[in-house]
């Protein structure tokens, strides 16, 4: 179905107007256009495939619509269109090859310049090679925001995680693997909404998902960015929390015995070897050393969280693991840092 277009009206009413009439008339060129493809996404395919001819404005280069400031050039079916042409081609071809979609018309800014094209049931169909997904939607969305007075944009936790993750697929497609990697990450994410802690195997993941998303999150302003950079800030205090509720749950062991049980697994830690390794790691490549030293301890089963209740238990001892029981704890978004990451690499080397 045709419906109205999101924006720019006087403009794009009078090409959809233009095109609803030869979709009701049948017009040969949309037929014939339809029949040569099984599905608008072939249609799409096709379309993009298409070189692109600028509109420059001569009054002769037609036929064009009056409508727009400036007239603009719509040729239905043209071998060189430009995004106008391009819009209004797929908005009837598509009809007949399925009437179900919403599909509308927009026009919004973007890094080049002013673009049109279509709709789907609200996503964006891109039709020019040049533009993204991501672009254009956050168009659109800057488009709405600016006519209902740039009202505020709520989220559940769970939607801000979702829309974070579609946000971070586009350009996670351009990385082997990267569509994988995002969909662990989203999982991860979406697990420490639901209370269980970050598992530290899932910590690159969740790092690569939030970097693409915070690059792409520009594209629609500071809503945008707040919405990333208050998701990651949330997700982080709600891992610890898990992290520390995990603890309480899995710690069987009288309090002053000092050791902790983990499924069949039993931890007594020798208290002035880790005393000592606290002491040694601060001074190792200062932050860089300290996470290298974090990242081997994870490998035996000694996890920040864990960490933490040894550094309490010392402490009634007169003992302290130093720096090494200060955050970041590993497992956490907090050690996505430089030092953390080149904590990683360095504990790789040794």
């Amino acid at each position: 179905m045709i419906a109205a277009p999101h924006n720019d009206r006087a403009c794009l009413d009078a090409i959809t107007g233009h095109v609803i009439d030869m979709v009701e008339l049948e017009d040969p060129m949309l037929v014939a256009i339809a029949e040569q493809h099984d599905s608008p996404e072939t249609l799409a395919s096709w379309i993009r495939s298409l070189p692109q001819r600028d509109d420059t404005g001569l009054p002769d280069d037609g036929p064009r619509v009056a409508a727009c400031h400036p007239p603009q050039r719509l040729r239905i079916a043209a071998e060189d269109p430009n995004c106008v042409e391009r819009a209004a081609t797929y908005l009837g071809a598509a009809e007949f090859l399925d009437p179900e979609p919403v599909r509308r018309l927009a026009t919004v800014d973007t890094a080049s310049g002013p673009h049109t094209f279509p709709t789907e049931d609200g996503e964006p169909v891109v039709l020019d090679p040049m533009q993204s997904r991501n672009a254009l939607l956050a168009g659109v969305f800057r488009a709405e925001q600016a006519r209902n007075g740039n009202a505020p944009v709520a989220f559940t936790p769970a939607e801000a995680v979702d829309w974070i993750a579609d946000l971070a697929a586009e350009p996670a497609a351009r990385f082997v693997g990267g569509a994988r990697r995002v969909q662990n990450g989203h999982r991860a994410i979406r697990a420490v909404l639901i209370g269980q802690p970050l598992c530290i195997a899932d910590v690159r993941d969740v790092g690569f998902l939030l970097a693409l998303a915070a690059r792409e999150s520009g594209l629609y302003g500071p809503a945008g960015r707040k919405v990333v950079e208050t998701t990651a800030r949330a997700v982080d205090r709600l891992d610890r929390l898990a992290a520390q509720r995990w603890i309480s749950e899995t710690e069987t062991a009288p309090r002053n015995a000092f050791e902790f049980k983990i499924g069949g697994l039993r931890i007594k830690p020798d208290m002035k070897l880790l005393s000592s390794l606290g002491k040694v790691g601060g001074r190792i490549g200062a932050k860089v050393g300290l996470e290298a030293l974090r990242v081997k301890l994870a490998a035996m089963g000694i996890t920040g969280p864990l960490l933490e209740s040894v550094e309490q238990e010392m402490k009634k001892e007169g003992l302290s693991l130093g720096a090494l029981a200060k955050p970041s704890p590993m497992g956490t978004l907090a050690s996505l840092t430089p030092q953390g990451l080149g904590g990683h690499w360095m504990a790789r080397k040794i």
